[in-house]
């Protein structure tokens, strides 16, 4: 286990945040959703392909655990060299995708075999639709049934299917019957179910605050937009959600598929808490997070933070420096040191907050992937 007093020469963990432009505009995504981040950008980022392979060859050596992020990854048009460099180096690969391409890039997916795909699904086709966009599902679904035929006509293992599952006041009633009947699991290598990931007003604010005070940053648009009101939530039965998220579990736990869940203790209580915004009071709580000792974030305009979702704390940028050089620096360092004896205030919106930096990454489905 990484000690926080210990600090690796490099990231075991790498997520490069491909692009930010999406296909989709998912009603809960923090980045295009209803309250998205990216509303408004003049100009849309996308890293330049030998800026990413130059990185890659960089952190290969350390052979870490690498993720695309986006946006929607399949829509960045280098994406298969960068695959190709990565498993090519002996590394792991996984990413998240809304999935609307899987039927177009079947045969490219299973020639260059990244590790996992982790496909957002929400809830049966007029549930799934209503969050992700008309005829998602049925595009989905038809892309899924090409990669297992390509799979299975080349004898590939890879990439492995994971389905991501994000909990919404609109679709926390159709949890079990989905994976249960509409779902066929034997595709399925693993799956994970996200309770929506959230903060109040009153964190993002606070956050903002210790970003200007203690880092010199002015504004905090990405961690805003998680900013929800709990009452949105007050709809939701725990009981039964978590009578259904317990169901999920046993059928995989059954089949031998790897199963996620955040937050993690499936119990109706700590569910209730979460929903409430009483992080507390979870069984779940933590009062440190390893992931900054472990993950290096690289977002589509080069900057390089700790935490997968929240970037609006840059520690360096990768136009201007080697990914290692900034892993390595002073500003890191600052993070870490703050880092040591407190939380920042929005942390509890974090997936990893609740499933920590295991061996199965959570799969950050609340994007636009």
């Amino acid at each position: 286990m990484i000690r926080l007093s210990d600090a690796l020469a490099a990231p075991s963990w790498v997520v490069i945040q491909l692009l930010e432009q999406c296909n989709l505009r998912c009603t809960m995504c923090y980045e295009w959703g209803d309250n998205g981040a990216y509303h408004g950008l003049d100009k849309l980022a996308t890293l330049d392909l030998e800026l990413v392979l130059r990185t890659v060859d960089e952190c290969l050596p350390s052979k870490p655990t690498f993720e695309f992020f986006g946006g929607e990854p399949l829509l960045y048009p280098g994406i298969w060299q960068v695959i190709r460099r990565i498993r090519e180096g002996g590394c792991e690969l996984a990413f998240p995708t809304n999935g609307t391409l899987l039927e177009k890039y079947a045969e490219q997916l299973v020639d260059q075999g990244p590790t996992r795909l982790w496909i957002s699904l929400d809830g049966p086709a007029a549930i799934n639709d209503r969050q992700r966009g008309r005829g998602v599902f049925k595009r989905v679904m038809r892309g899924l049934a090409k990669l297992q035929a390509v799979k299975q006509a080349r004898g590939s293992r890879y990439p492995e299917l994971g389905i991501t599952y994000v909990v919404t006041p609109a679709n926390c009633d159709f949890v079990a019957s989905f994976f249960l009947q509409d779902i066929d699991l034997s595709l399925l290598s693993c799956v994970s179910i996200e309770l929506q990931s959230y903060a109040t007003h009153a964190q993002t604010e606070a956050y903002a605050e210790v970003l200007k005070t203690e880092f010199g940053v002015q504004g905090a648009p990405c961690a805003r937009a998680y900013a929800r009101d709990p009452a949105i939530f007050a709809g939701i039965d725990s009981d039964s959600l978590t009578a259904q998220l317990q169901a999920v579990a046993q059928a995989c736990a059954e089949r031998g598929i790897l199963f996620h869940s955040q937050p993690k203790t499936l119990q109706a209580d700590n569910i209730r808490q979460y929903f409430s915004a009483n992080w507390q009071a979870m069984v779940d709580r933590k009062s440190r997070c390893g992931v900054p000792w472990l993950a290096a974030e690289i977002s589509a305009r080069g900057e390089v933070s700790t935490c997968h979702s929240f970037y609006d704390l840059p520690i360096g940028n990768i136009h201007q420096q080697p990914l290692l050089e900034i892993w390595r620096g002073e500003r890191l360092r600052q993070v870490r040191e703050h880092l040591r004896g407190q939380l920042f205030p929005i942390c509890t919106a974090c997936c990893r907050y609740y499933g920590g930096a295991g061996a199965l990454p959570a799969p950050a489905a609340q994007h636009g992937g």
